[in-house]
């Protein structure tokens, strides 16, 4: 479990382990386990019911996995097109032909609809603070880096959100693991995404360095093979609203006043006599009390919006609206550093970070929440896993998994301490102790993505 986690017993003050372990005798049992993994069966459906769009891009890469001729793809397709699915159909050939492909994503929910799929972040190894010249934080000899070696395939989802110095920071790695100076040491490597959505965020930047963030301006597009994907799998029922994605996303719908567009009225909400935000939470959460306990009511539905004080306040509203008795737990904030101590806990308590949670976090039994931290990516809690509150116990949260492979687990969800982000401007690291979680009737629109 620590090792899934980068850690090791010295980093809690045990004493460490006298007889070391060879890293053959570990390899040689996580490269099969890897191999062994079961194929969920309706990652074989995916296999079994490709359509003809996907079926043309599934037989490319097929080719290239199977001549070992490392090449570079990019699935461009909107959204509703079925990505996922040609991922999960190629995932699922390579194991049946006794191999293994590593899934990995920018975002958590992403991550979460890929059988043992990870975060991107979590998979290289790649560093908060990035610069033109990062690498990964492994050494060859890792298992981290020795699974990268030894998969058939790398399928990176959402690949148009993550900065394109994280992709240039991974082939660096790649190229030197494998020793071949070639884009990604030889690799097959398969990106997706749609670039009509979300791109990668530049703090305080420009639209000029948003741009300039994207793959697309990285030394590596000019090795990519664009394979494209066109038939709408989800909106076959709703031509209409799958139109008025791509005239969105093409910039082709006309524009009402600078930076606006017309919604068309089904999307729309109407007030009523009430304000325009207690409309939105009724018409996404209607009979919200009569749904507790219901688990397809809260993974069905979710507000999306762009910053995280939007979210917080919406989340504050609709808890107040679901019934149940409401617990609060209290983190312990300390800075290590900080022996005069020139931070008092009142100050410490009151702040506020993105993919951090509150110092008073609120829950009720069948509230949903979302993992903000990767705790056991094998059993599905990594990082944007979206759960159900079943039990608020002192020191644990009983909760069951809502999406992903591991649908319908019930966990549990431990106190642990996070530091701050490297990103994150302070003059100082800061510890909470607190359960990894947030609520998330709303969600931003970055960690919705997938």
């Amino acid at each position: 479990m620590l090792k899934q986690l980068s850690n090791s017993i010295t980093d809690f003050d045990l004493p460490e382990i006298s007889m070391q372990l060879d890293g053959n005798v570990e390899l040689a049992r996580v490269i099969p386990e890897e191999i062994s993994a079961p194929v969920p069966p309706e990652d074989v459906h995916c296999v079994e019911h490709i359509n003809d769009d996907q079926r043309n891009s599934f037989n490319v890469i097929m080719e290239a996995i199977d001549g070992d001729t490392g090449q570079i793809f990019f699935i461009d397709g909107p959204g509703r097109t079925g990505k996922t699915f040609l991922y999960r159909a190629i995932l699922a050939t390579i194991k049946l032909r006794g191999n293994y492909g590593l899934a990995v994503a920018s975002s958590g929910i992403a991550a979460t609809l890929l059988h043992r799929g990870k975060t991107a972040h979590k998979t290289f190894g790649i560093p908060v603070s990035l610069h033109a010249s990062s690498t990964w934080k492994f050494s060859k000899q890792d298992i981290e880096a020795q699974l990268v070696k030894h998969a058939a395939v790398i399928i990176w989802d959402e690949a148009t959100m993550t900065h394109r110095h994280s992709y240039e920071a991974v082939d660096r790695s790649i190229r030197d693991l494998m020793g071949v100076d070639i884009p990604f040491g030889g690799k097959v490597v398969v990106f997706g995404g749609d670039f009509r959505q979300i791109l990668p965020v530049v703090p305080k930047g420009t639209k000029a360095q948003t741009i300039d963030a994207c793959l697309v301006r990285s030394t590596l597009w000019r090795h990519v093979q664009i394979l494209r994907l066109s038939q709408n799998m989800r909106s076959r029922n709703d031509e209409e609203f799958a139109a008025f994605l791509l005239r969105v996303g093409d910039g082709c719908e006309p524009m009402v006043h600078e930076n606006m567009k017309k919604l068309p009225p089904s999307l729309c909400v109407t007030n009523g006599n009430q304000n325009s935000i207690d409309s939105l939470v009724h018409e996404i959460f209607p009979n919200l009390t009569e749904h507790v306990g219901d688990v397809t009511y809260m993974v069905e539905r979710a507000i999306i919006t762009p910053t995280n004080n939007e979210v917080d306040m919406l989340n504050e509203k609709i808890l107040k609206r679901f019934a149940g008795r409401e617990r609060i737990y209290y983190s312990f904030d300390s800075v290590p550093k900080d022996r005069q101590n020139l931070y008092q806990q009142e100050f410490l308590n009151s702040l506020s970070f993105g993919g951090f949670p509150p110092h008073a976090l609120r829950l009720k039994v069948g509230s949903p929440i979302m993992l903000l931290r990767n705790i056991d990516t094998s059993s599905g809690l990594c990082n944007g896993t979206r759960l159900v509150c079943c039990q608020l116990m002192d020191h644990v949260i009983e909760a069951e998994i809502l999406t992903g492979h591991n649908k319908g687990t019930r966990v549990f969800i431990p106190r642990i301490p996070l530091k701050t982000a490297e990103d994150v401007k302070l003059p100082f690291e800061m510890i909470r102790k607190q359960f990894p979680v947030k609520l998330c009737y709303a969600l931003t629109i970055n960690k919705s993505q997938g």
